[in-house]
């Protein structure tokens, strides 16, 4: 349920009255700061198989999701893992299973899977379209629960879908995942819900969460617009997607001012985790473990 309680979020000229996501209400902050940051594998998307850049023949230093769980923890310190579900190599229960204890055993968290390999649109005036979409999600969400995720991050539909349809859909979706003990949270992931004033109509009448993400605003916007995008739809943050963008050769970030953003979430009074991640339409053949030791970092230099 969403804290009711009525907050100023005054920040770069705006001044937002809303409702607090629980990420932003009276919780306890952790003792080490890592316990705000979490790894996913979007980040590492050259070295799987599905997901492989295509000027490369073969894949160096291959990971599967079941390489992941340890490789995080041993690699970054990590605990909280997010699973991108194009990296999924099926739903049958024997390969979930393995996943599953793979996760357990590594002793992490699935903190989130991001539901995006199937064509849905949540947002559609098709009926038959919109309750395929529903369908087809919840297979997602049953494979979630059982992987023991904390959330799923769903898209609310396309940019010229229905606000009213999108609500009605993630509301519908939203009793099916509490049922399973899972939050659903929707990024600015270039659909519908890039209108930061959509966005925040349809989380509200959903009674989802936002996953505000750094990296999606650009290139589409200004960083002006990106800046009050993101101070919009913070306070109905659940996650916070810390993503980078390009860099240059001598690996400094050049799209935006990563730190200022995580600066934003912060007085925001934002307490929840940071999603590292990186995305980017130009290929980038840099190291991605010192991509993600930069983020990490960079969170870690900005947050309480």
């Amino acid at each position: 349920m969403m804290d009711r309680k009525t907050f100023i979020f005054k920040t770069g000229g705006i001044v937002l009255s809303a409702w607090v996501a629980p990420a932003l209400g009276k919780i306890q902050l952790p003792n080490d700061k890592m316990e705000r940051i979490a790894l996913g594998t979007l980040l590492f998307r050259y070295r799987f198989e599905r997901t492989k850049p295509k000027e490369w023949d073969t894949i160096k230093n291959e990971l599967t999701l079941l390489d992941v769980p340890e490789y995080h923890r041993d690699k970054f310190g990590i605990s909280k893992i997010e699973f991108w579900n194009e990296h999924f190599e099926s739903l049958e229960p024997d390969y979930l299973a393995r996943l599953r204890d793979k996760i357990k055993s590594a002793k992490t968290t699935l903190l989130n899977v991001q539901i995006d390999r199937i064509a849905y649109n949540l947002a559609a005036t098709d009926e038959g379209e919109r309750q395929q979409s529903i369908t087809d999600v919840k297979a997602w969400i049953d494979a979630a629960s059982f992987l023991g995720a904390e959330c799923v991050r769903i898209n609310p539909g396309s940019p010229k879908g229905s606000v009213a349809k999108s609500i009605e859909s993630l509301k519908e979706l939203n009793g099916y995942a509490k049922r399973k003990n899972l939050t659903i949270i929707t990024a600015n992931h270039f659909g519908i819900e890039m209108d930061a004033d959509k966005h925040v109509q349809i989380v509200k009448g959903s009674g989802v969460y936002t996953e505000p993400d750094f990296g999606n605003y650009i290139p589409q916007y200004t960083t002006e617009v990106m800046m009050e995008s993101l101070a919009k739809i913070l306070p109905y943050a659940h996650i916070v997607s810390a993503k980078m963008v390009d860099f240059n050769d001598r690996m400094d970030h050049v799209s935006y001012d990563f730190d200022k953003c995580i600066q934003l979430a912060e007085q925001a009074g934002f307490k929840g985790t940071y999603m590292i991640a990186q995305w980017s339409g130009k290929f980038q053949d840099i190291d991605y473990d010192e991509v993600a030791k930069w983020g990490i970092e960079h969170v870690k230099n900005n947050i309480k």
